[in-house]
């Protein structure tokens, strides 16, 4: 009995089991969970340049992603559905947009982030460096130099204005500068400038620096002054035989005579086409024309003029006549008149005894004649005639008794007014009695153009080979010719200030 109901126990149990797992099979269903993923880059909208330590949150995820160096991302097995995906970098506006992760699909999203100029802070003011505020002695060449930063790091430009003293301008001498120096060449001696420095970040508004300024050094005293070729033209420079200054640029200029209170400065250009006498003060500042009637001879490189011995005016020569006139451009007045078929070509006025001396021509380069003027009669007395030859423009010693002359004594002739062996005399204006100075003179050279020297114990000329095209050189020597000194290379016409 016991058996029989153990069996009937065990059956019962198989039969309550195998009925539960029917029913379990027929009521119980797993879906799979299916995925995608996401992948993009994060750009500047405007460069389309990778942004570096930006971060890419995908909700409801909680992915939290960094992009690489080429601002590339990638967040694999998501999940299928809709997904928010923020990104955020310092100095851009957040992004939020939206995607759908789809089935066995990689979904490409292109983040592009504006900046956010809220929050780009200004460059910092800019501080002088070089020179220093209020300084003096620049040179005419000077570095100019600044510093500032700008927080964040951004890319800079800089401005610069420059002006005079007595001017004002907010207009700059160069603008887009990516470095914080700028050399100015051309200033002028013994001037104030203001300069001030304009930042920029291209993001904010300009940044102003404070006004600066500099005084570039004292005028020079340079003694000489002279021509020389500058291309194609001559000009005039002056030099203390170390450095020197190019006084004039326009045109062609010649023949620097320098004023006697030795401040004022008169040449002849061809800036208005015709050769007219100008001044200027000695550095070549408020040049103004003086003449009306212009400058007029046999050959214009080769001709003269001089100041009044009071510096008030000026005396030269047009053709038969002496003219002067005031340095203002005023009173033009008739001082003398060649004799018939004669031209005037050069002249010199000393207050010495209140007399002229001039040099007279022909027709031709190598008829020359020296004639002594009283200025306030316009009488001419012989002083040096029948010297064949041709003869250079006189210079009148500071005392009035001498004045120096060049004559070329080979009296070699042709018509490019070519010199073989032209010397440097002193005349007696008294006498007439020449006596040649060139004793130590290079053989197969000329010596041109010579002047004395202030106090009248130095000559300053010019030597030059005899083959008519070499560069000419400037020397002094004593009155007696010796110790010939060369002074500058590549110069002509030389005046002694």
């Amino acid at each position: 009995m016991k058996l029989f109901q153990s069996y009937f126990s065990y059956t019962l149990i198989a039969l309550l089991l195998i009925s539960m797992a029917v029913g379990c099979t027929e009521e119980t269903f797993v879906e799979p969970v299916v995925y995608g993923s996401l992948s993009g880059s994060v750009l500047d909208n405007t460069t389309k340049l990778p942004i570096k330590d930006a971060v890419v949150k995908v909700s409801p995820s909680g992915r939290t992603i960094v992009p690489d160096a080429s601002g590339n991302f990638k967040v694999d097995s998501l999940p299928i559905g809709k997904y928010s995906v923020q990104t955020t970098v310092d100095k851009y506006k957040t992004d939020l947009v939206s995607v759908e992760i789809e089935e066995n699909r990689a979904t490409t999203i292109a983040v592009l982030l504006f900046k956010d100029n809220n929050q780009n802070k200004s460059p910092l003011i800019p501080t002088v460096v070089k020179p220093e505020d209020k300084s003096t002695g620049a040179a005419l060449s000077t570095v100019l130099a600044w510093k500032t930063t700008d927080p964040d790091k951004d890319s800079l430009r800089y401005s610069v204005i420059l002006f005079k003293e007595g001017q004002s301008t907010t207009i700059p001498i160069v603008t887009g500068l990516h470095v914080d120096t700028l050399v100015v060449n051309n200033l002028e001696y013994a001037t104030t400038y203001f300069w001030q420095v304009v930042t920029s970040d291209s993001i904010n508004a300009p940044v102003f620096s404070k006004v600066w300024s500099f005084t570039t050094k004292a005028v020079p005293e340079q003694p000489y002054f002279f021509t020389r070729k500058v291309g194609q033209n001559s000009q005039i420079f002056s030099s203390d035989g170390r450095e020197d200054i190019q006084i004039t640029s326009n045109g062609a200029s010649w023949r620097p005579v320098v004023s006697p209170n030795r401040e004022r400065l008169a040449f002849i250009s061809n800036i208005n086409t015709e050769p007219h006498i100008f001044v200027s003060d000695r550095l070549g500042r408020g040049i103004k024309r003086v003449t009306v009637v212009p400058i007029g001879g046999v050959s214009l490189m080769e001709s003269s003029f001089c100041w009044s011995p009071d510096g008030l005016e000026l005396l030269y020569p047009n053709y038969d006549k002496l003219y002067v006139v005031h340095q203002d451009g005023t009173g033009l007045r008739i001082v003398a008149q060649a004799p018939p078929g004669r031209f005037f070509a050069g002249c010199d006025w000393t207050a010495q005894g209140n007399r002229i001396v001039a040099r007279v021509t022909g027709s031709s380069q190598y008829d020359n004649e020296l004639y002594v003027i009283n200025p306030g009669t316009g009488v001419l007395t012989n002083l040096l005639t029948g010297r064949p030859g041709k003869m250079g423009n006189p210079d009148l010693a500071p005392d009035g008794k001498h004045a120096l002359f060049t004559l070329d004594v080979s009296n070699f002739q042709n018509n490019e007014g070519r010199q073989l062996d032209s010397r440097i005399f002193i005349v007696d204006v008294l006498t007439g009695i020449a006596t040649d100075i060139s004793v130590d003179k290079e053989k197969g050279t000329n010596d041109l153009d010579a002047r004395y020297s202030p106090n009248g114990a130095s000559i300053i000329f010019t030597n030059t080979s005899n083959d008519g095209f070499s560069v000419k050189n400037l020397f002094k020597t004593n009155l007696a010719g010796e110790e010939r000194i060369e002074l500058l290379k590549d110069a002509e016409m030389p005046y002694w200030r």
